[in-house]
């Protein structure tokens, strides 16, 4: 009779995951599974037994195997464990992020992870200003103020279709402050700006490139960008996008306008 309760089977396998793996799909008699586990041959009995009770291992003309319902969870345990691996990776990253960001997994998986250090602070940022080589079209979201990445995007607009940049009020108020000449110079070049009331805590970036889409999470903190997740997985690229397609829907067109004989942000 196989086992119901999701939490002691869970449980089993934990606990039994090295005989469950040696058993296979084949089948294999048990002094073999004896031999390819520490445990003693009692330990290996008691495995047995409790797999058996589980319903992941039964009984084969070989010796033992592994069930479709033990292969099918093995398989989903393993997964889960380097799902887990890779969030426990990033955990230092996402440490100053809350709990309600709505991150999706799929940015973590086969992702590269750049992190700021203090010999290398602007690494994350150079980073994302990397990507932007060879666009074809560029969506950012950008929370805070990076003019190393503004610069980029303006470079960016001669070879690029589209540009579009969200930012927030208060990257704008800093810009006009300190870099008066650089959202002016995005437009001229084309750049679809646009501004958000609201600031997220991270910010946005999928780049089209020849060679294919990356999608890229910036987290920041108080000193800047904090690290940079980069991923070109299709299930990445569609997360960031739609998350893009939220925050554009929450903006607005950025107004221009002439003052001093010089064109800058209205504010």
């Amino acid at each position: 009779m196989v086992a119901t309760d999701p939490s002691d089977v869970l449980s089993t396998l934990i606990q039994r995951e090295s005989v469950l793996y040696a058993v296979d799909v084949a089948g294999c008699e048990k002094r073999d599974i004896v031999e390819a586990v520490p445990p003693s041959r009692s330990t290996v009995d008691r495995s047995i037994r409790d797999l058996e009770a589980a319903g992941l291992v039964t009984r084969s003309p070989e010796g033992y195997r592994r069930t479709l319902l033990g292969e099918l969870l093995l398989s989903e345990y393993y997964r889960f464990k380097a799902q887990t691996a890779e969030l426990l990776s990033a955990g230092d990253v996402f440490a100053e992020l809350p709990p309600t960001q709505q991150i999706d997994r799929s940015m973590l998986d086969d992702a590269t992870i750049i992190t700021a250090t203090q010999a290398t602070p602007h690494q994350p940022i150079s980073a994302l200003c990397a990507l932007l080589g060879e666009a074809q079209s560029i969506r950012i979201l950008c929370p805070a103020v990076f003019p190393q990445l503004i610069e980029a995007c303006t470079l960016a607009t001669d070879n690029t279709e589209t540009v579009e940049i969200v930012v927030t009020d208060s990257v704008v108020s800093a810009l006009v402050d300190t870099y008066p000449d650089s959202l002016a110079a995005l437009q001229e070049a084309g750049a679809d700006l646009r501004l958000l009331d609201t600031t997220p805590s991270h910010g946005l970036v999928v780049v089209d490139r020849p060679m294919g889409s990356t999608a890229g999470l910036l987290v920041i903190d108080d000193s800047g960008g904090r690290a940079l997740i980069r991923n070109s997985g299709d299930d990445a690229v569609s997360w960031a996008n739609s998350r893009l397609d939220h925050w554009r829907g929450e903006s607005t067109p950025l107004p221009l306008t002439e003052l001093d004989g010089e064109e800058s942000m209205l504010r």
